[in-house]
């Protein structure tokens, strides 16, 4: 009697990202990493955004996500908080006015990906370029700021809004 035929562990990973980017299958080929998924989210402004357009290339977009348990009650991370993913971009006030697609891949252990992530994202001057794709920064002063609870079957919309530290 033949035994049966077992998929390669190429197969299953590339079933298991089916969808997603190559940094979800690269999490998901990785060792020792518990879980990954990733959260969609539209991000825009409350009004118009208060950015210069003759310095459009000197704004980023930063997006984080975070477990839910490890937020205040205003939304904003605890002190030694640590994302569960984030992704940066640069971005112009025409773009943020029309509303930016991002897709953030999250990575962590099995406990704290959960089915409802905090987003956390802001646009402030600077280009991209962050180590380790903004994971450890934190929105600055007069950063335009917003945050909201996402939901894996409809994602998440962030509205963003001036805040003063």
């Amino acid at each position: 009697m033949p035994s049966p035929r077992k998929k390669s562990a190429r197969s299953r990973v590339v079933a298991a990202a089916g969808g997603a980017s190559w940094m979800a299958l690269l999490a998901a080929t990785t060792l020792g990493v518990g879980q990954y998924d990733y959260v969609q989210a539209e991000i825009s402004s409350d009004g118009k955004p208060d950015m210069d357009p003759a310095e459009a290339g000197d704004y980023r977009l930063v997006v984080q996500s975070y477990a839910s348990g490890s937020v205040d009650a205003a939304g904003m991370p605890a002190l030694r908080a640590r994302p569960l993913g984030s992704v940066q971009r640069a971005i112009t006030s025409e773009e943020l006015e029309k509303g930016i697609a991002v897709k953030v891949v999250q990575v962590g252990p099995e406990a704290e990906v959960d089915d409802a992530p905090v987003l956390i994202a802001w646009v402030e001057r600077g280009q991209p370029n962050l180590e380790f794709d903004a994971l450890r920064a934190r929105p600055t002063e007069g950063a335009l700021v917003g945050v909201t609870r996402s939901s894996k079957a409809s994602g998440a919309r962030v509205v963003l809004s001036r805040r003063d530290a």
